[in-house]
């Protein structure tokens, strides 16, 4: 039987961390010279134009580039299974001056981790949603019988779309 992290692979994982982590860098060190540079700069020279040209240069870049990888960030936490609230923390980074890098590390951590398991890789939550709403046969099995007595996987009745499998079959298969 096919687990739901086979429904999911991790395909193209490595690619999109590669993605993630060049964006990283470029957001975190984008923000961090507007924080660090340029708005000091801007303030204490009171909004005279030469020392206003790093906020104008380089805060419309990192607005670029920060949508860029919000896409990246998505792109990711799809490859790699990541729950919401860690989509939220990746995203966040890009908003809070040093926490790109660190946030960066964290993720490269755990998503080589996660490639050296394989196919032992967890499951993630929307390949388990998935597996139950695309109803893609030998993706998700349920635990217990269906409530009215389950009388077509007792009588080994066979998914048109599964091949040669019963239905409802709640033993994995080996």
């Amino acid at each position: 039987m096919s687990s739901p992290a086979r429904f999911m692979p991790l395909g193209g994982t490595a690619g999109s961390l590669a993605r993630y982590r060049v964006l990283a860098m470029i957001v975190g060190t984008g923000l961090a010279t507007l924080c660090f540079v340029g708005l000091p700069l801007q303030y204490l020279v009171h909004n005279r134009w030469p020392w206003t040209a790093v906020v104008e240069i380089v805060g419309p870049i990192h607005g670029v580039f920060y949508m860029i990888y919000l896409l990246a960030c998505l792109d990711l936490a799809a490859r790699a299974r990541f729950r919401t609230v860690q989509l939220l923390g990746m995203v966040g980074a890009g908003l809070v001056p040093l926490l790109a890098f660190y946030m960066e590390h964290k993720v490269s951590q755990r998503v080589k981790a996660q490639l050296a398991l394989g196919e032992d890789a967890p499951p993630g939550p929307a390949a388990s949603f998935w597996a139950v709403v695309t109803r893609r046969p030998g993706t998700f099995r349920p635990l217990a019988a269906p409530a009215g007595g389950g009388d077509r996987a007792e009588a080994g009745e066979v998914d048109e779309r599964a091949g040669e499998e019963p239905v409802g079959d709640p033993a994995p298969r080996h």
